[in-house]
């Protein structure tokens, strides 16, 4: 019998009984890994504190498991989206001749 991963069907070994050449499902280290991770809790920092990290990880330490990762955003994303429609709203409409401000 041959053991392949459910998730991302990587040959995973021959299984008992070795005669039979049907396959069989299970899940590969890395796959149960990955879904141990996506349901595990996790505290993000902001850069100007990244200097704690190793200290808020070894206190959170244990059971249940806590990620805790450094906030790696650039920017306010919608601050600049916000802009760039205002500063589209304020052009000179071109049909009249007039400059629109928005509000």
């Amino acid at each position: 019998m041959i053991t392949v991963c459910a998730w991302c069907q990587k040959y995973m070994g021959p299984k008992e009984p070795l005669s039979d050449s049907a396959v069989t499902h299970g899940i590969c280290g890395t796959c149960a890994l990955r879904q141990q991770i996506g349901e595990m809790p996790t505290l993000v920092i902001a850069k100007e504190r990244a200097d704690t990290l190793p200290v808020l990880q070894a206190l959170l330490t244990g059971t249940p498991a806590i990620r805790v990762v450094v906030d790696r955003r650039e920017g306010d994303r919608r601050r600049l989206a916000d802009i760039a429609e205002a500063e589209r709203r304020a052009r000179t409409d071109r049909r009249l001749g007039l400059s629109l401000i928005l509000a």
